[in-house]
């Protein structure tokens, strides 16, 4: 979960995912897919750890793509 590190609490660079509206901003602006996809001119997450699977960053790309709804994807995506 992004939360561990970038919760209101923890912040890890200035980020934080634990709420929607900050979730929904990183999301439309590209910042979480092409974080979670380790694209080329992000910072690859989650930091020091495996890539999360091809499902899982499938799920957040079509997540983002039909509008970052806050719906059962979205609860997905913060509870892990």
């Amino acid at each position: 979960s992004c939360n561990s590190c970038h919760s209101s609490s923890v912040a890890s660079g200035g980020i934080i995912t634990d709420n929607y509206t900050n979730l929904r901003t990183i999301a439309l602006n590209g910042k979480l897919t092409g974080t979670v996809s380790h694209s080329a001119g992000y910072s690859p997450m989650p930091k020091g750890a495996g890539k999360l699977s091809d499902c899982k960053i499938s799920q957040i790309s079509k997540w983002v793509n039909n509008g970052a709804l806050n719906n059962e994807i979205y609860n997905f995506i913060i509870l892990g």
